[in-house]
């Protein structure tokens, strides 16, 4: 097999196996604060391998998201793909960074991205507002989940890459 699609194979495997998880694997108690891993994936693979994964991956799984979640479509699609330009803006100051620092960076991301998604949430739910407390506090918990997410997804996805992946 060519090496070229052998490594793309398993980028593609691991955000495959992410949507599985993001979509399958969670109870329905804590659909609110679960972490996205498909998100986290791609921003690895992202950081890792710029000139690999970038745009048009974001674009691609986002609309898988939209499409499996049910949700408006499109937006996890322009979320997915505003983050993962943010990432490669950023990468050389993203990438040096230490663990603890870009699970702060992620923090902030993720709850942007979750407020964000907030359009979703109250067009289907009349009645409830941005400032409602509980839609914060579960954002709040969402974007910390993530971001403590983020150092085992990184250390595992690089022992992945540095086994399997060889560009």
């Amino acid at each position: 097999m060519n090496r070229l699609i052998k490594n793309k194979s398993w980028i593609y495997l691991s955000l495959f196996l992410a949507v599985v998880i993001d979509l399958y694997f969670f109870p329905e108690s804590i659909l609110f604060w679960k972490p996205l891993l498909t998100l986290l994936v791609l921003i690895y693979w992202n950081m890792a391998l710029p000139d690999k994964v970038g745009i048009f991956e974001a674009l691609f799984f986002g609309l898988i998201m939209d499409l499996l979640n049910g949700s408006i479509l499109g937006l996890h699609a322009i979320l997915f793909v505003l983050i993962t330009y943010i990432c490669q803006r950023f990468f050389y100051q993203f990438r040096v960074s230490p663990i603890w620092q870009q699970s702060a960076i992620l923090f902030f991301l993720f709850f942007i991205f979750k407020m964000a998604f907030s359009f979703d949430y109250f067009s289907s739910n009349p009645g409830f507002h941005v400032s409602d407390s509980s839609y914060i506090t579960n954002t709040f918990i969402f974007a910390i989940t993530s971001s403590l997410f983020w150092a085992p997804i990184f250390f595992s996805l690089r022992e992945l890459r540095r086994r399997k992946v060889k560009f």
